[in-house]
């Protein structure tokens, strides 16, 4: 505890840290938000697909771009930029909402569009304010926050949703993503030694040789491209499971889908909380971090696996029961998962590619996930989420079998 202690002292790293926490908090809001609005007035589970579509292509065309700009541009002006056009954006929508519904889709798209600078500008710079020693625990730290934002905002959201109105929740939201810009302003001046020519052609050349020097760092460095693919591999695990949050709460646990937050999110956010400060003690210990990643995978694995055969046909609250503790547990095992594997990254990815390596982290899981998404929207709508689930459970233990047999030859 004294270690997370003495992280929180750094005033760098409170001013990053504030900011993360606002726009965590925000972007889970506002989702949540979003995805009971359509799901309400649609009532299909590809309607609402189509809101991570929108997020997602912003990365597609924006991501390698933000990557490379996070690398050459001073990383302070360009998260105040981003969440300072986020609330402005935030701030729109909230007076044209309700004319039109695929005015959501527009918003959801061009918050997605500024986060595809913000992210990997926030990534890169927590390496300049942190020392190395210190990551593992500056790590958990922002993963404590991914955790309590979306405890935060999807509780928040269920409650103002009903509770307080959707324009009223939005010009708030903006007001505290103006604060989060306010907090990074107040960090130093993180430039990059490496500028782009004058000349505008060479300028150009030169951005997308960066680009394709990240893309070659990644691909041909086997001790970055592991913990890469397991980052990818979760985060679309968990995309394909927020997405599917209204059936997975209409379907599997039966109740409201204004709940969810409650009853999937709560549970899996204090796992993830728990887990978080365990993780950073057993690094501490120098237990190897590929033991604790065959462990996370397998657990989440069984987790989804119980939701989808034993929750929905046992006794009504034996099976809320057993799905609390699944979310529970499966929430830690995600957070077991992540840490180890940014946290190495962060180790051994030089300074000057940071921004590329983490923007790519970012793009390259978006690109992932939406064919999934659509995919698993899909199955969800002809065959029920329980399907689903049990898909992703078997697909997650053959993951972790090959990654048993295959750890020995693995450095991380």
């Amino acid at each position: 505890m004294r270690e997370f202690v003495s992280t929180i002292k750094s005033r760098h790293f409170t001013y990053l840290w504030f900011s993360q926490i606002i726009s965590q908090l925000i972007i889970n809001t506002l989702s949540f938000l979003i995805i009971t609005r359509i799901f309400e007035l649609t009532n299909s589970t590809i309607a609402v697909s189509f809101v991570w579509v929108a997020y997602a292509m912003p990365a597609i065309v924006f991501g390698p771009i933000g990557a490379v700009t996070a690398d050459i541009v001073d990383k302070r002006k360009i998260m105040i930029l981003s969440l300072a056009f986020q609330s402005l954006v935030i701030f729109s929508f909230s007076f044209f909402y309700y004319k039109y519904l695929f005015l959501s889709y527009a918003v959801v798209f061009t918050y997605s569009l500024f986060n595809q600078f913000y992210m990997p500008s926030e990534a890169a710079t927590l390496p300049h304010i942190v020392h190395k020693k210190r990551l593992p625990q500056a790590n958990s730290l922002f993963f404590i926050t991914v955790q309590s934002g979306l405890v935060s905002g999807f509780v928040l959201a269920g409650f103002l949703y009903n509770f307080v109105g959707f324009k009223v929740t939005t010009i708030a939201a903006s007001v505290v993503l103006a604060t989060a810009a306010l907090s990074v302003s107040l960090l130093p001046t993180l430039k990059s030694h490496e500028k782009l020519p004058r000349d505008f052609e060479k300028g150009v050349g030169k951005f997308f040789s960066d680009m394709l020097e990240g893309y070659s760092f990644i691909k041909n460095n086997t001790k970055i491209l592991f913990p890469f693919l397991i980052l990818i591999g979760l985060q679309v695990t968990l995309s394909i499971v927020v997405v599917s949050l209204p059936a997975i709460v209409s379907q599997v646990v039966k109740t409201e889908v204004s709940l969810a937050g409650l009853i999937v999110v709560v549970p899996g956010a204090v796992g993830a909380l728990s887990s978080t400060f365990i993780v950073a003690r057993l690094m501490e210990r120098r237990v190897r971090k590929r033991k604790l990643i065959w462990y996370s995978l397998l657990i989440l694995s069984i987790c989804l696996l119980i939701i989808s055969t034993i929750v929905p046909n046992v006794y009504f609250w034996l099976g809320r029961l057993i799905a609390i503790l699944c979310f529970f547990l499966a929430g830690g095992a995600y957070v077991v998962g992540i840490i180890p594997s940014l946290t190495f990254l962060q180790e051994v990815t030089p300074q000057d590619l940071m921004g590329r390596v983490f923007g790519n982290i970012w793009f390259v899981t978006t690109v992932a996930t939406l064919l999934p998404v659509l995919f698993s929207a899909t199955i969800t709508e002809i065959f029920g989420i329980k399907l689903l689930l049990f898909i992703l459970g078997i697909g997650g233990i053959l993951v972790s079998l090959w990654f048993k047999k295959r750890q020995k030859y693995l450095i991380i």
